[in-house]
């Protein structure tokens, strides 16, 4: 029941929605508890015509939104990492796009672990209609203690949908996956959250390679047992994007991010 419930969140979190950083405490995949939920939440909304003049009224709408939740099992643990951000300024640039990620993690309290994953996207800032992708490979948890540290290697099989200038594009290749994540505590209130990907596959087609890399940062301040407030930047480098586009894009922003667990 427990697990059909996940599975429905996953679905909505898509529906209503670069890098999958987990922003749950890691401590729980090896916690000796098991059969309940933990996670966290946040968002930020914002409008206004700050940017408006006298002959013209711009109006600013920003939305961002995080939603990641974790079912502790008793050998498992099935992860969800899921995001939408929303920005228009006016008749500007629209910038939206929106993941979710869907992890299984078995025998999470062992050094080796194996997973399995599958994710949807879409980014209509970048043209991308739709990139999904389905895969699995090895998690070897090299620390599980009050600061964590992992890394993953494994393959997936990704299918993207691109809105080229003159027709649509579609792109299905086989990408080795690799990782390397840490969750480090800096303080009693303050702690690092980071992780990098790198992910690359052959593509007959041009007879290249096509290399992505991603990552994520993190830095927390816990104001109550529930409540804390962060910086979070992330960056894309796609070294051949498939239709023409800036090969490396980064943000950055601040919020405050509510936490559940039992």
């Amino acid at each position: 029941m427990k697990r059909t419930l996940l599975l429905i969140i996953f679905i909505n979190c898509f529906l209503f929605t670069s890098a999958q950083i987990l922003k749950v405490d890691k401590g729980f995949l090896a916690s000796d508890s098991s059969n309940y939920f933990t996670g966290v939440i946040d968002a930020t909304f914002a409008v206004n015509n700050r940017s408006s003049t006298a002959e013209e009224e711009n109006i600013y709408v920003g939305v961002n939104n995080n939603v990641d939740v974790v079912y502790i099992a008793e050998q498992s643990a099935t992860v969800l990492i899921s995001g939408l951000n929303y920005y228009k300024i006016g008749n500007g640039p629209l910038i939206y796009n929106g993941t979710a990620h869907l992890r299984e993690i078995f025998r999470r309290s062992a050094k080796l672990t194996p997973e399995v994953f599958g994710q949807i996207q879409f980014d209509e800032s970048r043209n991308m209609a739709l990139r999904w992708l389905l895969g699995g490979g090895y998690r070897w948890n090299i620390l599980q203690q009050k600061n964590s540290l992992y890394a993953g290697l494994g393959i997936f099989h990704e299918h993207e949908r691109w809105n080229g200038e003159f027709e649509a594009i579609e792109k299905n290749l086989w990408k080795m996956n690799s990782y390397l994540s840490a969750d480090i505590s800096l303080t009693k209130t303050t702690n690092i959250n980071a992780i990098v990907y790198l992910q690359s596959g052959h593509d007959g087609v041009i007879d290249a390679f096509r290399n992505r890399l991603s990552g994520q940062l993190e830095f927390k301040n816990a104001l109550t047992d529930r409540f804390k407030v962060k910086m979070t930047s992330s960056f894309l480098w796609d070294d051949k994007p498939i239709i023409p586009l800036n090969e490396f894009i980064y943000e950055v922003y601040f919020g405050v991010e509510y936490g559940f667990n039992p």
